[in-house]
């Protein structure tokens, strides 16, 4: 493997390469079985602005451009915010914009790129894409794309499972570690908040805002699934309510989770025979969707990632674990220019 190869998988994880060419004055993007191709693209981001109403049906995207604001898919706001964003930026004399970061822009851009990822390594489906295009499930289909963009870039297969069979309860999905061909079951869970992602309501001050995350894991868990079980959790808490939950302690000059998180943990193994009914849970939050745009400090909210392991795993799990956690703090990592060739 060479140095540049290794180096692509340490930022990007172990995905298929961007397969792109330049032709006379258009440029070529294969996506799996797909090529998609414009003449206006410079950069792979460029791409991946004009990569999502492709993948939605242009119709259906029309249609959206079309509605107000307050009925539209929570996609289609962020495209127009990054639309808006990009143009008050500096031009430079290549025609390119100098972007600088902003909330609106990273939640669109995260959302264009885990898309991509799945459906370059062959995995997006339409049952997913209708679950994305569909307002009200939206914020739960982005999380279960998240996890499964996460799956892929640690080095893992997914098979979906066959929600059709109505003799048990079914996971999202079933992740393979091809290295170690071992089978977790993937279950990915979000958080619903009021006046938040499109949900009714009045969103809460951060200092009110519940942090008890049981009910979702005690869900996943009510799935018995055949496998060791993953649960990626969507806390989506604005950043200083995040604080509370994921800022560390500090013991005997060592960092544990806080009481907040360690409590949950507890309570959660009480009720399952005192022990943990899981392999892992990996707690995230991506709270680009709380931006302000008049507020500089929140133009691009901090990012939280959690990993907790089972307190007693199998010695077998370690190093798919580890793939997980890694490939999850590689979210947002996203090439900027298109492969060289």
């Amino acid at each position: 493997m060479s140095v540049a190869e290794q180096q692509r998988i340490a930022r990007y994880g172990k995905v298929n390469p961007e397969i792109a060419i330049k032709f006379k004055d258009y440029q070529f993007v294969a996506v799996g079985s797909k090529v998609f191709y414009s003449k206006a693209w410079t950069s792979f981001t460029d791409f991946l602005i004009g990569y999502v109403p492709e993948v939605f049906d242009k119709k259906w995207w029309a249609a959206e451009i079309a509605k107000a604001p307050a009925e539209c898919n929570q996609v289609r706001i962020w495209w127009e915010a990054l639309r808006q964003h990009v143009k008050a930026q500096q031009k430079r004399t290549d025609g390119n914009y100098v972007v600088t970061h902003n909330g609106f822009a990273g939640a669109y851009l995260t959302f264009a790129y885990d898309l991509y990822v799945v459906e370059h390594n062959g995995r997006l489906d339409e049952t997913l894409i209708a679950r994305l295009k569909n307002r009200d499930q939206f914020q739960g289909a982005r999380h279960e794309l998240f996890a499964e963009a996460t799956c892929l870039r640690a080095g893992f297969a997914i098979e979906r499972e066959d929600e059709k069979d109505k003799t048990r309860k079914h996971a999202e999905f079933v992740a393979t570690h091809l290295q170690s061909g071992l089978r977790f079951s993937v279950e990915a869970k979000s958080k619903h908040r009021a006046g938040v992602l499109g949900m009714p309501g009045v969103a809460q001050p951060h200092e009110k805002i519940n942090l008890n995350f049981g009910q979702l894991i005690n869900n996943a868990l009510a799935k018995n699934p055949p496998h060791p079980l993953v649960v990626f959790i969507d806390t989506n808490l604005p950043s200083r309510a995040a604080h509370r939950l994921y800022a560390p302690r500090i013991e005997d000059g060592k960092e544990i989770p806080s009481r907040l998180l360690l409590g949950l943990l507890d309570r959660v193994a009480k009720e399952h025979g005192d022990s943990d009914p899981y392999a892992m849970l990996i707690f995230s939050n991506h709270p680009q969707h709380y931006a302000l745009p008049d507020m500089p400090d929140e133009l691009d909210p901090q990012k939280n990632l959690l990993a907790v392991s089972a307190r007693h795993p199998a010695p077998v799990w370690q190093s798919a674990l580890l793939a997980l956690y890694r490939a999850a703090n590689l979210y947002g990592n996203i090439p900027n220019e298109f492969p060289a060739r």
